[in-house]
């Protein structure tokens, strides 16, 4: 069943008019037979209904264009011109809108169809027939302000009353599309800010901002992920431990901001000694860090570790605020094999900081081997 249904108090008296009107309602009715046929599978329904609205959309942008085109080319009154144009500006986007929110409303079916009856009442019967009235006065010689002016003195009183009526429910209508859409945007910006803040949380979890490499915790994480992988593969699996001599266990008798900036520095310089892009550098404590170096076994590590001893060396960094060395230097132990389990990891980094301390304790600036 057809809910718009043509007759005579629709006709405008323009014959091109009236058929474009009536090819619009044969949209309005194929859209609703779509949305509201209980026996339309839900994946046709959508095909359906996004066929029927695009076909809408586009009919209603080309009559559009005529009418306007027609207004301008008999010259009507600026006014009418404003009024019209707006109009057809809010059905589009209206409608548009609706089809974007119609996800988020409660009846959207029943909304999309209140919408267009309201539109079809205030335009059709509203503004289409007034234009055609004045130009009909034009035609017989009135100006264009004349035909205008006139057609506001004479216009039924009671078919004003029910357009006006008409379109307080239109806009009332358009302003609920307005504010819901607005609703429905901020509810995918906050999302997408929460999403982003989420993001950031994650690297701040998982980071240390100090040095920007890694912390502690991402560093287990993915060394429990790496043992397992050389379990499966038999792959050799090394760490390494590095520490500042005299400085992690002096850390008491030094300012803050000199040992951060001889770490920061330190850290370039053990990322820069490592080889390939697979070698995790990551801090593991208030003057430590660790290597996690996958596929590489003891001998491989060591010369990695000797790189570290060699490159912290050449910095000739002073010792911020301590006479116990006139240079930074670093003990780095080293521990490697083939996982015997999938829980090898913290054994792996125990041994690697027992060797990290015998080297401390020899006197620094070397390597200890697990």
């Amino acid at each position: 069943m057809d809910v718009f249904v043509w007759d005579r108090s629709f006709s405008t008296g323009l014959q091109a008019m009236d058929d474009q009107h009536r090819g619009l309602i044969d949209i309005f009715n194929e859209l609703h037979r779509t949305l509201f046929d209980i026996n339309l599978p839900a994946d046709r329904r959508d095909v359906t209904m996004r066929r029927s609205f695009d076909k809408l959309m586009a009919y209603a942008r080309a009559q559009f264009a005529d009418e306007e085109a027609l207004m301008q080319s008999c010259g009507l009154d600026d006014r009418h011109q404003f009024v019209h144009r707006r109009q057809h500006e809010q059905f589009i986007r209206n409608l548009r809108e609706l089809w974007t929110d119609r996800e988020t409303l409660s009846d959207p079916a029943s909304r999309l169809m209140g919408f267009l009856s309201s539109w079809i009442g205030l335009h059709v019967l509203g503004v289409d027939q007034a234009m055609v009235r004045q130009m009909r006065l034009i035609e017989e010689g009135q100006t264009a302000k004349q035909a205008h002016d006139r057609e506001d003195s004479v216009s039924d009183k009671g078919l004003r009353a029910i357009l006006n009526m008409v379109g307080r429910l239109y806009q009332d209508l358009s302003q609920q599309t307005r504010v819901l859409g607005q609703a429905r945007h901020d509810l995918f910006e906050t999302e997408r800010q929460l999403n982003v803040m989420g993001n950031r949380l994650e690297v701040h979890s998982r980071f240390d901002e100090l040095l920007q490499i890694p912390n502690r915790r991402y560093f287990d994480q993915r060394l429990s992920e790496e043992v397992a992988r050389a379990f499966r593969s038999e792959d050799p699996l090394s760490v390494l431990v590095i520490s500042l001599d005299f400085l992690a266990n002096d850390g008491d008798t030094i300012s803050l901001p000199a040992a951060d900036a001889c770490l920061q520095t330190v850290t370039r310089a053990v990322a820069g000694a490592m080889k390939r892009t697979t070698d995790l550098v990551a801090r593991h404590g208030p003057h430590r860090l660790v290597v996690m170096m996958p596929e590489t076994d003891r001998h491989g590590a060591s010369l990695a570790a000797q790189r570290v001893v060699d490159g912290v060396a050449l910095l000739a960094l002073p010792h911020p605020d301590t006479e116990l060395a006139p240079k930074v230097t670093a003990s780095v132990g080293v521990a490697g094999w083939v996982p015997r389990s999938r829980e090898d990891g913290e054994l792996l980094v125990c041994e690697a900081e027992a060797a990290q301390e015998y080297a401390r304790l020899e006197g620094g600036n070397r390597i200890g081997m697990a």
